[in-house]
């Protein structure tokens, strides 16, 4: 059954951020039983980057302080690529990026100020959260790779990865920020482990892996 829509409660900038209904997104799930923002990457390491991935480092991931919520919520970011922290808002965020592996950032991002550029110099195991000191509730997640091969669930619980290699068993991994490790996930012809892992071997062309299942009994009340 999808959680009750709860609107956060507004404790700082109300004049400007009590304007908007910000949605409570550490699990969304659609009438039907989509899971937003779950998270679902490749754990084979070493796989050939197929080229029509090749441009995409290129491209800047940019993280906007809107409305008093990070747009978007959840983003996969390659190692090496930009990211963007900007603030489209009346009033001033801070971005504070929380890596491992790699250096923190905690920028100040007045209202109509420049971008600040980020680069992650090496992937993360887990996804990486975002924060605003300004306004508590407010939370993002990197998923932070040397690989594209990884998908964030739309508001209908769907991803694709496309052009993964076919004919041999790779693993992969799902995640999800109320849960984190999506255990004991079941799909047609297969099921994760108690972290979340599952491999499978991928036939030529299109791959459906039908409808991911996961018991309720796994997230926080």
């Amino acid at each position: 059954t999808p959680p009750e829509f709860k609107p956060i409660e507004v404790t700082k900038d109300i004049e400007v951020c009590g304007k908007h209904e910000i949605p409570d997104e550490e699990l969304i799930v659609s009438k039907d039983g989509g899971i937003q923002n779950a998270v679902i990457t490749l754990r084979t390491k070493n796989v050939e980057v197929a080229p029509s991935y090749a441009d995409d480092k290129a491209e800047k991931v940019e993280i906007d302080n809107k409305d008093c919520r990070f747009e978007p919520h959840v983003a996969v970011v390659l190692t090496g690529q930009e990211v963007a922290l900007t603030n489209s808002d009346p009033v001033g965020h801070n971005s504070k990026i929380d890596p491992i592996l790699n250096p923190g950032i905690n920028p100040i991002l007045p209202a109509g100020g420049t971008p600040v550029i980020y680069k992650f110099n090496a992937a993360e195991a887990v996804p990486v959260p975002v924060g605003c000191n300004i306004h508590p509730w407010m939370k993002a997640w990197l998923v932070v790779r040397k690989d594209p091969y990884a998908a964030i669930t739309d508001a209908e619980g769907k991803f694709t990865i496309k052009d993964l290699p076919a004919g041999e068993e790779l693993e992969f991994g799902l995640w999800q920020e109320n849960s984190g490790y999506l255990k004991n996930a079941t799909f047609d012809g297969g099921k994760a482990g108690k972290r979340g892992r599952f491999k499978i071997k991928l036939k030529p062309g299109e791959n459906d892996l039908g409808d991911i299942k996961v018991s309720s009994s796994v997230f926080k009340k």
